[in-house]
Order: structure tokens, then sequence, then C-alpha cells
């Protein structure tokens, strides 16, 4: 009889096991590129969990590092003449697969947490809707507290443009910030969740170039749709309506003729209130201009209502904390919606169940699966000896 029956043979399990995760992770690749380029039906509900699958690198120097252990207590414990009196042969054939059951069958559970899904087919799903985008004034006018004595105009607009996405349905929205200058902050989308999450940041600092274009903010809404698409649109222009810079109306009058509508909101009130200062976060006082004198603010409505009426749309003004969008709300609902159609895959059906059977099947044959030599193996292999 061999000693080394009683021990683990280690070189032959590594390179067992290397042959095995060079041919694993071969066909995974393939049959990855495969399913999820070449199969249109086919996805991951969560592929994310895919990564988790880097954890095999470390069962593979677990079980390496295991066998290694064992070896050295079995040397510590006996010499390896007396090791066939004290301990039972064991078969490397059966460390393997106790190995190879135990790994694959935490790689099938990982896999069946990403969840493949196949489709049954494809559909056209058909959306009404129509595309707005939404001008916001960011100026330092824009902190002025006429509408409420905690909340500035511009935290009560963007309370206002949060109540507008939780009102619309099957649109898509984008949000331009402006002051003297103008940017998309938000490009069309009908994920609200997502453009509440950039309304949120928004902040008088972010505009290094103060004042208040309008009809560069309008414009800057009209680059940002596709004029050929054939939605209908909408311009909601969100401001106090001090604009120093251009001609609002003929701007928003342009709009019009291009079929998109502009209405306006109006932040603040008829009375003239100061600014405050903001330095580091805090409120230092009121802003002064180059006299020393403290800048006064108040609502201009008049052009505001000019620009809703140049643009073919309706103006609506802030009452308090509270915007009463209903009336604008209504004039953009009149706009009669497009069909925007889209092309996707549907009844996708998991499959994430075998991966979870054949992974707990492995595990409960792994884990009464013992690394003994069989006897009657052992029996035949004394007698060749």
């Amino acid at each position: 009889m061999e000693l080394s029956q009683h021990k683990y043979d280690f070189k032959n399990l590594v390179i067992s096991v290397l042959i095995w995760e060079l041919a694993f992770w071969l066909l995974y690749f393939s049959l990855f590129y495969y399913m999820t380029e070449e199969v249109e039906a086919f996805q991951f509900e969560n592929p994310e969990w895919l990564w988790v699958l880097l954890i095999v690198p470390l069962l593979v120097l677990g079980f390496f590092s295991i066998i290694q252990w064992k070896n050295a207590k079995l040397s510590m414990l006996a010499d390896e003449r007396l090791l066939r009196y004290l301990t039972s042969p064991v078969s490397n054939i059966k460390s393997f697969m106790k190995y190879f059951l135990f790994r694959n069958g935490i790689v099938f559970l990982i896999l069946a947490m990403a969840n493949p899904q196949y489709g049954q087919g494809k559909n056209k799903a058909v959306a009404d809707g129509i595309e707005i985008m939404i001008a916001l004034d960011i100026s330092n006018s824009m902190r002025a507290l006429d509408l409420d004595s905690k909340m500035d105009r511009l935290q009560v607009a963007k309370l206002s443009v949060e109540r507008l996405l939780n009102n619309l349905h099957g649109d898509k929205v984008g949000i331009v910030i402006f002051a003297g200058d103008a940017f998309v902050q938000v490009p069309l989308t009908n994920d609200y969740r997502a453009a509440k999450l950039f309304l949120y940041s928004v902040r008088p600092e972010m505009m290094t170039n103060q004042g208040t274009d309008i009809g560069l903010a309008i414009d800057k809404c009209m680059k940002s749709f596709d004029m050929e698409n054939g939605v209908n649109k909408a311009i909601i222009v969100i401001s106090d309506g001090e604009d120093h810079e251009g001609n609002p109306e003929s701007v928003a009058k342009g709009a019009f003729e291009h079929n998109v509508i502009v209405s306006t909101v109006g932040m603040g009130t008829n009375n003239e209130t100061p600014i405050p200062n903001f330095v580091d976060g805090k409120v230092e006082g009121y802003k002064k201009d180059d006299e020393g004198n403290t800048v006064l603010t108040k609502l201009n409505a008049t052009m505001l209502q000019a620009v809703a009426a140049a643009g073919g749309g309706a103006y609506v003004q802030a009452e308090g904390t509270y915007v009463n969008l209903e009336g604008l709300l209504e004039t953009v609902r009149e706009i009669e919606k497009t069909e925007m159609e889209s092309v996707l895959y549907v009844d996708y059906e998991d499959q994430y169940q075998w991966f979870l059977g054949i992974g707990l099947i492995f595990l409960f044959i792994e884990f009464f699966l013992t690394e003994k030599r069989s006897g009657i193996v052992h029996k035949l292999q004394e007698y060749n000896g």
C-alpha cells in the first residue's frame, strides 16, 4: 500500500482544480456574451449580483489552503508509517468532488440571485404625452423672503416644480436653470424621481453670471427639444420677472410660432423687499449696490404675463408657500398629446428557480459526501500493492 493514500495529493488536486476553473470561465464568458449580445429576449434582472462571482478565486485559494493545512496536521499527528493505523485513507477524487459541488453550488446560487429572465416575445408599448421644459430662475433676487419668512422664492419654486412633477403622467420633463446665463440641469426624461434629485441641488451659487435673462432661458429650452419628432411641447418659466437682459416676449412669441406653448409662474409679491446676503451658507445682512444702498426686489407680474400671452400660455402667481398650478396644468393638458411609441420586450419569465434548485442540490450532496476512500477500492489497491 502507498502511504500517500492517507494524505491528500496536493499537486494533482491543484492541477484538477485549475483545469476546471479554466474550462468554467471560458464557458461562462462565452455563454454570457452569447446570451446578452445575441439573444434579444434574454436579460438579468439583477446583473449587479454577477460581480459576486469574484469570490470564486477566494474559494479556490481557500480549498488549496485547507488541503495544505490538513496535510500539515496529518504530518504532525504521526509518522507516515503509523498513519495507516490512526487514520482512514482519503480519496482525492472525492475531495475534488466536494470542492466541485460546493464551489458550483455557490455559483448557481449567485446566478439565481441575478435572476436570468427570458422573454417570450416583444410587443409595442405606446404612451401618450408631451414634452415639458421647466426654466427655473436661480438669480440672487430669488433669495428674497417676501413669500414666506422661512422659505425664499427659490425654495417655494422648487416645491412647486415638485408638485408639478407629481401631477404629470406619461410626459417627458427637463429643467433649465438660469440667471444671467442658462444651462440644462436635467435633459428631457420621463424619470421624475431623477428630476427631483437634481432639483434639490439647485442653488443660486451654481450661476456665476448673475442677472435674469428669461429670453435666453426660453431659447435654451427650445434647443433641448427635438423639433422634428412630432411631439407637442411646452415651456414653463418660473421667475420673479426681473428681466434686465433682453426681450423675452419676442423669444416667447418665436417659440409659439414653432408650436411650443410658453407659460409663466410669478414668484414674489408686489411689495419691494431686500435680498438676503449669504456668506458661507449664512445670512449676513442684505445685498448692497455700489453706492451702499440696500438692493430691493419685487415681482414683475406685468412682464411675466406679457411673456405668457406672447407664448400662447397662461400665467399663475405664487400665494405664500403655495403655487396654484391648476390653471397652468389645465393649459398644458389641453395640448393634444402625441403618441410616443417605444418598443420593449414583454412577458419576461424568471428562470432563477432552475439555478436555485441546482445550487441547493449541489450543496446538499456536498454536505453528505465524505472524503473517505471507498472500502472496496481501498482493499483492491492494497491487494494490488
